[in-house]
C-alpha cells in the first residue's frame, strides 16, 4: 500500500514537472520545424497516464481495447487542435495598422 501511495506521488510531481516544462518550452520563440517539439512533454504526460494511473498493462484484453482506441482519439483531436497553432504565418498586409 505504501509503495502505491509513493508512486502515485512521484507520478504526480513527474506529471507537474512536464506540465512546467511544456509550460516553459511554451514562451521560446520557435521556427516553424521546431514547434512540433512543444508536444513531446505532452505525449510523455499521456503515455504516464496510461502506465500509471490506467493500469493500462495488467488490465484485461477488452479494457485494454477501449483504452487504445481512447488514446487514438486523444491523439487524434490533440493532433487535429494543435495543426493550426503550429502552422499558423502571419502575412503583414501593406498599409494595415491592426488598429
Amino acid at each position: 500500500m505504501i509503495f502505491r501511495i509513493i508512486l502515485l506521488a512521484v507520478t504526480w510531481v513527474v506529471l507537474m514537472a512536464l506540465a512546467g516544462g511544456e509550460f516553459l518550452i511554451s514562451g521560446i520563440h520557435m521556427a516553424l520545424p521546431d514547434r512540433p517539439l512543444v508536444l513531446l512533454p505532452a505525449g510523455l504526460m499521456v503515455l504516464i497516464v496510461v502506465l500509471v494511473f490506467m493500469r493500462l498493462p495488467r488490465a484485461p484484453l477488452i479494457a485494454r481495447g477501449f483504452a487504445l482506441v481512447a488514446i487514438f482519439w486523444l491523439i487524434l483531436l490533440l493532433g487535429l487542435g494543435s495543426m493550426d497553432a503550429l502552422t499558423r504565418n502571419f502575412w503583414w498586409v501593406q498599409g494595415y495598422g491592426g488598429r
